[in-house]
């Protein structure tokens, strides 16, 4: 009995402790069921308080703490003989979560969990490996957004506006890019072959953008050189399947899309260079539509002997674009290819345009960081638009900018952006007339970040507007948004901020012809002004090497005096005439969620990068129902809409909108082989003019139409292999089942297309 007693003291005498609490490095907050294990599988959790316990055997071991959404790491501890060890853990958060660093959304730099609005980054991979040419092409990549005859619509906030203002502020490396005289975005000035990353803000934004800005920004930053000179050259050619149905196919000779790309940016003893360049030939299924592209852009920074303080540079886009514009097709059947009103020879009657442009930039800029941490940013910009329309007639505009942003991070992380902001443009143009304006601003935001967890912000504008100084505007609106970090991954957000937008010249005074049909001008229009509202959750994903995050908002944007560009009988020149005319149709209010995943990262070995996005939005025009002015009513048909479509419900419904939107872009690379998939879904759109539909024209559209009640999904693959370090040849399909649809109506899209490029970086 004493040897058994013995061997018993023994044993426990030959065991220790290990102890003690697991904290967040961040906020020294105790963590509940980390596990805590050996080499040799032995292992524990903390519990509710964050205390740990586990008793081995006499040895040396290496304990591993791991948590989800924080970094593992590994202590070496020795265990003797009824020791008991207390050792406190601190477990730092996973930096994975923060290597999307966006700028776009606070005007400096951040990462994208702690934005207080909804925001979607696109990375220059996706662009380069679906051969975005065009910014079009690459925005179209993101959740909730899509393009309207090149307008961009962000969660249905806009409808077709025929180039006719925008809703969207387009941003390149900070400086404005929105046209003089038609106050529009040009998608294809954008030197795609540099682009780093596109930000997209969701929302009103006019508060740190101004004008333009009440649906959102499309942020463009394109790259600086790396510590070794980068130059890549790339050429396209594609080709137009002919449509399912062989009689409605018009064209003999193959329809081709020819291009060539170039960049190159390097450093040099002082200064940076960044160059690049496009040409392109573009066919279309479309007859009389095509685009002849040539665009150089260049972009330096020159280094001073403090380049921490002070940096410089000029920086430069020139493109000349000849453009054909199709309008409307022929009938809703045999000429849904073809042009209303015939083709370019017949001028009295078609719906064609030929449009001529040279685009101009220049932009001087200067950053300088003074001793007390204060950041000063001078931005200017010279932009020059020159048209020459159909008929021979054109136009000639230019516009003067002139930024200053101030920021400065101030102690216990409160932080200060400021600036204003003024640009002065002339517009001399045959259909618009002589006209000059100035508008103005000044705009402020303060931020503050409390125990590393919680976020909040504020911000005010206001603006002037000025139009051949006899109509002025004054607008003073604010932003607000908080940001709570809930958890090691999870983030929570809550944003408000109002917007507004100043009629364009073209919705002003535009009148002209398209065929038998005309453009009418309103020069009694009114601004139009709104808010929006928005709470959403993100949560950081992790699986072993891949990551990314998973993020749900709800979202709801109130506007007044909203501006449609109508479809409808007017009788301004006398007798009621067809055509389009800019009007302000009243009160309009849309709601909508969005869920979203984004990720990027190994699996099974091999990488997978992933975009997908799903979104539903009640658009309502509160006119067409006066009882939706009242919120519960409004919530109770954006509820009822997500399962009904009847008439009763549809006639509240926006023109133009769809209001199902499903979006994923996968791609999955095994060693050199890439091979991707993009899948939309495009819900049908209900509304459009009344005029469409009454009167006929163009014959046979709503019968096409109502082909499509389900909805389009449309797929597009691509295959690409690296041959090399240098070399990389892809191929790829548009519209691989050759659907025959048109988002928008009477302008159908394009039949399938096949394209192969080849890429060589040195």
């Amino acid at each position: 009995m004493f040897s058994i007693l013995l061997f018993y003291n023994n044993c426990i005498a030959q065991t220790g402790t290990l102890q003690g609490i697991l904290y967040d490095n961040a906020t020294n907050e105790t963590l509940v069921g980390v596990n805590i294990s050996t080499q040799d599988n032995h292992g524990v959790s903390s519990d509710e308080n964050g205390n740990y316990s586990i008793t081995l055997d006499t040895g040396k071991y290496t304990i591993t703490f791991s948590f989800v959404g924080y970094q593992t790491k590994e202590e070496i501890i020795e265990i003797f003989s009824g020791d008991v060890i207390d050792k406190k853990i601190y477990l730092k958060p996973d930096a994975r979560e923060l290597d999307i660093v966006v700028v776009s959304g606070s005007l400096y730099e951040k990462p994208l969990t702690e934005e207080t609005v909804s925001m979607e980054v696109l990375k220059s991979t996706l662009i380069e490996n679906t051969n975005a040419v065009s910014l079009i092409d690459a925005i179209t990549k993101a959740p909730g957004i899509f393009m309207l005859d090149n307008q961009v619509n962000i969660r249905g906030g806009t409808g077709f506006t025929y180039g006719a203002g925008s809703r969207v502020m387009l941003v390149v490396d900070d400086q404005i890019l929105l046209a003089a005289d038609r106050g529009d975005a040009k998608w294809n000035f954008v030197p795609m072959e540099n682009v780093e990353q596109i930000e997209v803000i969701k929302g009103a934004s006019s508060v740190l953008y101004g004008s333009s800005a009440m649906n959102g920004v499309i942020a463009v930053r394109t790259a600086w050189p790396g510590s070794k000179p980068y130059t890549a050259i790339s050429a396209y050619q594609g080709i137009t399947s002919p449509p399912k149905e062989a009689y409605k196919q018009w064209w003999d000779e193959p329809i081709l899309q020819t291009g060539i790309n170039f960049a190159h940016r390097q450093k040099f003893e002082k200064i940076d260079l960044v160059l690049g360049g496009h040409v392109s030939k573009n066919g279309s299924a479309l007859e009389g539509e095509f685009s002849d592209r040539a665009r150089f852009n260049w972009k330096t920074r020159f280094r001073t002997k403090n380049p921490e303080r002070l940096t410089f540079g000029i920086n430069g886009n020139v493109m000349y674009d000849n453009e054909g514009i199709f309008f409307l097709f022929m009938n809703g059947d045999t000429g849904i290819y073809r042009p209303f009103g015939g083709g370019y020879d017949q001028p009295t009657t078609t719906t064609l345009l030929n449009w001529k442009f040279i685009w101009t930039t220049i932009d001087p800029w200067l950053n300088f960081n003074d001793n007390n941490g204060n950041e000063h940013k001078f931005k200017m910009r010279y932009y020059n638009n020159n048209v020459t329309y159909t008929d021979s007639t054109g136009g000639d505009s230019y516009l003067v900018n002139l930024d200053y942003q101030y920021h400065r991070e101030f102690q216990n992380d409160f932080f200060v952006t400021a600036g204003f902001s003024g640009y002065r443009f002339h517009v001399r143009d045959d259909g618009l007339g002589d006209h000059d304006g100035f508008s103005g601003g000044f705009y402020a935001q303060i931020e503050k970040k409390i125990f590393d967890r919680l976020t909040f912000n504020f911000g005010f504008r206001e603006e002037w507007y000025l139009l051949d100084t006899t109509e002025a505007l004054s607008a003073p609106i604010i932003k607000a948004g908080i940001n709570y970090r809930a958890g090691p991954s999870t983030f929570l957000r809550a944003s408000f901020g109002q917007g507004y937008r100043a009629p364009s010249l073209v919705e002003k005074y535009a009148q002209t012809n398209l065929g038998i049909l005309l453009i009418f001008s309103n020069p009694d229009i009114l601004p139009e002004y709104g808010w929006n509202g928005e709470v959403g959750i993100k949560k950081s994903l992790f699986l072993n090497n891949w990551s990314g995050y998973a993020d749900a908002a709800f979202y709801v944007t109130d506007y007044y005096e909203m501006t449609e560009f109508t479809f409808g009988l007017y009788d301004d020149l006398g007798p009621p005439l067809i055509g389009f005319k800019s009007l302000n149709i009243g009160r309009s209010r849309m709601a909508g969620f969005e869920l979203t995943l984004v990720g990027d990262g190994k699996i099974f070995g091999n990488n997978l990068s992933v975009i997908c996005g799903y979104n539903y939005v009640y658009p309502a025009n509160l006119n067409a129902d006066s009882s939706l002015y009242q919120w519960g009513n409004f919530f109770n048909n954006f509820v009822y809409g997500f399962n009904h479509k009847d008439s009763a419900f549809v006639s509240t419904v926006l023109n133009y909108r769809f209001r199902y939107m499903f979006r994923t872009d996968l791609e999955y690379t095994i060693k050199k082989v890439a091979i991707g998939v993009t899948i939309n879904y495009y819900s049908f759109m209900e509304n459009i003019d009344y005029v469409f539909a009454d009167f006929g024209i163009p014959p046979g559209l709503q019968d096409f139409r109502y082909e499509h009640v389900n909805g389009d999904w449309i797929f597009d693959a691509r295959v690409g292999y690296d041959i090399n370090t240098h070399i990389r040849v892809q191929a790829m399909v548009k519209n691989i089942f050759n659907r025959e649809y048109a988002l928008r109506p009477a302008k159908t899209d394009q039949p399938a297309n096949y394209t192969l490029l080849f890429k060589y970086t040195f």
